[in-house]
């Protein structure tokens, strides 16, 4: 197991292939129409199906999609598991129909067996099969720097082989020839201090060192606070040799990686992926229920100066990745190039700028900017993964570049269409309690403060106080 959310996903893959076995139990039942079942016998059965089942797709770690270990390798597992599980249904069927005098066709078990093999195999395919097509597609997938040496080449082959993992190695930081001749195609640097420069201006999520923590080529404790300081995340390797034998599996030896940690970020890995699926259903309902709305200000924009219905600027996105922002235009069509005689009337302090009565924004813009209806279009940034509907402002890279280096943690979570500052901070703070407000929401994330921040976002829309 690589990370703590790898395990987390495990093992809601145990109760969802448990939770499959059930349902294929109960529909086993229609191909034997006349085979009633007692409702307090039936719930006898799928009680001891979920915990014959999860014990035994737990115990052969079935949790994990197999993503290093070969097919062959898990259908033995499947095989052990359907095997032993109707072994021990069959047997408290025959107690049940000795004492209750029930009469079962033995059957049933028979048929559950095989349609629940099929099931949990073809499950597995096809999960594995869609994951790896998400992460072809660059999908919900990171940016990995590697600090290692010549003894970590099988667990870097074993990221490059396992695609699905949503792991992508940018670079590996080595002086170890050894490595750079058994890991080939990959970018290395030869120090930690280009590591440090280099995430400065990449976008990098994850850093895995997998030296000894003994090791004094590198400084440990500095690259902990480094990382920590500009939020991205630190997995330290400890490396244990574990022997592996049962019945079904011959006897090994191999390594087993196991990592501790260091993230500034939430770890609540479940919380966020129902962040995910809340942005992307509330996405789909908002585009789809404002559709006449989206229609009705396309037509304003047009018809006031005939100039393009959308403004796309390229943002920073999450630990550093640059994507285009849309928004309705709200500005003449020439915005950008009188910024320049703008700049001595900006209102805003720090890199941000602001000038409450823009001369450059149109009359239908300025109503879309009071009431917020500008950002409308960036549910479609939500829907393509690079926006949240809650999260930190997108900054511009002009102004990432002034950042101080401890305000670049902001970019450590998915920028968001609202955060604390449109709701509780909106022109009545400086710029750098902005930047402290969203390290604040970093800290403390919770599903019920995005929650809080949606209803307040929803108060301040009509109200109407935007500039």
């Amino acid at each position: 197991m690589i990370t703590k959310r790898e395990s987390r996903l495990s093992n809601v893959m145990i109760v969802v292939q448990v939770a499959l076995t059930l349902v294929l139990f109960l529909l086993t039942a229609y191909i034997f129409p006349n085979h009633k079942h007692r409702l307090d016998n039936t719930l006898i059965l799928m009680l001891q199906i979920a915990i014959v089942w999860g014990f035994f797709l737990y115990k052969l770690n079935l949790g994990v999609i197999f993503r290093t270990d070969s097919i062959a390798s898990m259908l033995r597992g499947y095989l052990a598991t359907v095997f032993f599980g109707s072994f021990f249904l069959f047997v408290e069927i025959l107690v049940i129909s000795h004492f209750r005098s029930i009469r079962y066709n033995l059957e049933y078990v028979q048929v559950f067996a095989i349609i629940d093999l099929i099931g949990l195999i073809g499950f597995k395919v096809i999960f594995h099969q869609l994951m790896l097509n998400l992460r072809n597609n660059g999908f919900n997938s990171r940016n990995v720097i590697i600090v290692a040496d010549s003894a970590a080449i099988p667990f870097i082959n074993s990221f490059i082989k396992a695609k699905d993992w949503g792991y992508h190695i940018v670079s590996i930081v080595t002086p170890d020839k050894q490595l750079k001749s058994g890991v080939k195609r990959t970018r290395y640097m030869p120090n930690q201090d280009m590591l440090k420069s280099y995430i400065h201006c990449n976008p990098i999520d994850d850093v895995f060192y997998c030296l000894p923590v003994s090791d004094t080529q590198y400084n440990l404790e500095q690259l902990i606070t480094s990382m920590d300081e500009i939020g991205v995340t630190l997995h330290i390797m400890q490396r244990a040799e574990i022997k592996t034998r049962s019945l079904f599996f011959k006897s090994s030896s191999r390594l087993k990686y196991n990592f501790v940690t260091h993230q500034t970020v939430s770890d609540k890995y479940l919380s966020l992926k129902v962040k995910e699926l809340f942005d992307l259903f509330f996405s789909v309902l908002v585009l789809f229920s404002a559709a006449p709305l989206l229609a009705l200000i396309a037509i304003l924009i047009k018809a006031e100066d005939g100039g393009s219905i959308f403004f796309k600027q390229e943002r920073i996105g999450q630990n550093g990745r640059r994507f285009k922002v849309y928004k309705f235009r709200t500005m003449v069509m020439n915005a950008e190039d009188l910024l320049a005689q703008l700049a001595e009337k900006n209102e805003a302090d720090g890199p941000a700028f602001k000038i409450a009565n823009d001369p450059r924004i149109t009359k239908i813009g300025r109503f879309l900017r009071k009431t917020s209806l500008d950002e409308l279009p960036q549910f479609y940034n939500v829907l393509k993964g690079e926006m949240s509907v809650v999260g930190p402002r997108p900054p511009l890279l002009k102004e990432v570049q002034k950042y101080e280096r401890t305000q670049q943690r902001r970019l450590s979570m998915k920028p968001g269409i609202t955060c604390c500052w449109q709701v509780w901070g909106r022109h009545h703070v400086t710029f750098n309690e902005w930047m402290q407000m969203d390290l604040d929401y970093i800290d403390n994330w919770s599903i019920m403060q995005d929650i809080k921040i949606v209803f307040a976002t929803v108060l301040v829309v009509f109200k109407a106080d935007g500039q």
